[in-house]
């Protein structure tokens, strides 16, 4: 089996690399990672910069690359080069350091790994660790357990599967689940940086709304591994069906 293993925290954090060691076990595993911190690029592709790939040593990978670019410039290089000459059975996606649990599948570099490897025909798992504390140990055996759940799984077209997996105690248990919401209360603190220049610094408050039903906020509240199955479908179908009755 093929594996190629990715993340937005970048090449040296302890999430791929626990992910790397566990699933060199099942099969053989190339990794393809940002050489720095990336949290939070979303889909975001270098269009106007080139992108410089170098070969790494990651234990547990028969090859490593990282690359100055974004998670998905990771993929969409290692789909376009490597897998047209031997093909991935499955990519991947962190372990991540954080959750990636309702409206955070948005901004998450994680996600958008696994979609687009979905979107380019390749099976797709994204994996998040809820902390902190973190315990990647762990969190890689779970991963590996949901692995070998829905590897057998025929995935529709451009569906994957978003993994959230909070600090177990015991043996863990897993369900299916549905998004919640997540808001913040955005707040924009204003510095010096370095060169005494003004800059503005991100921050905020976390909101969590659980919703009606099985949502992945709740399931990780009850100390459950939450699945979710995704695809990049954004069309409003039932809106989009009523306004099609209007006529110019």
């Amino acid at each position: 089996m093929r594996i190629l293993i990715s993340n937005d925290d970048g090449i040296d954090a302890d999430g791929i690399r626990a992910l790397t060691t566990v699933m060199a076990t099942v099969g053989d595993v190339t990794v393809v990672a940002p050489d720095t911190q990336r949290s939070a690029s979303s889909h975001g592709i270098s269009l106007h910069r080139p992108i410089v790939v170098k070969e790494r040593g990651v234990p547990g990978a028969v090859e490593a690359y990282q690359t100055s670019g974004t998670p998905v410039d990771c993929v969409k290089w290692a789909l376009a080069t490597l897998h047209r000459q031997n093909p991935f059975d499955i990519v991947l996606s962190g372990i991540n350091e954080g959750a990636n649990l309702a409206t955070d599948i948005l901004y998450s570099g994680t996600v958008a790994i696994a979609g687009e490897a979905a979107l380019q025909g390749v099976k797709a798992i994204a994996f998040s660790h809820v902390g902190p504390p973190f315990d990647f140990a762990i969190a890689a055996d779970v991963s590996k357990i949901i692995f070998e759940l829905i590897y057998p799984i025929t995935l529709p077209p451009d569906t994957f599967i978003n993994v959230n997996i909070p600090l177990l105690e015991g043996t863990p248990t897993w369900t299916w689940t549905d998004v919640g919401v997540r808001r913040y209360h955005d707040v924009f603190t204003l510095e010096l940086d370095a060169e005494g220049r003004q800059v503005y610094r991100y921050g905020g408050d976390l909101i969590d709304l659980p919703g009606e039903g099985e949502t992945d906020i709740r399931a990780v509240a009850n100390g459950q591994v939450s699945l979710t199955p995704l695809r990049f479908g954004f069309t409003h179908q039932e809106f989009l069906n009523q306004l099609r009755k209007f006529k110019p």
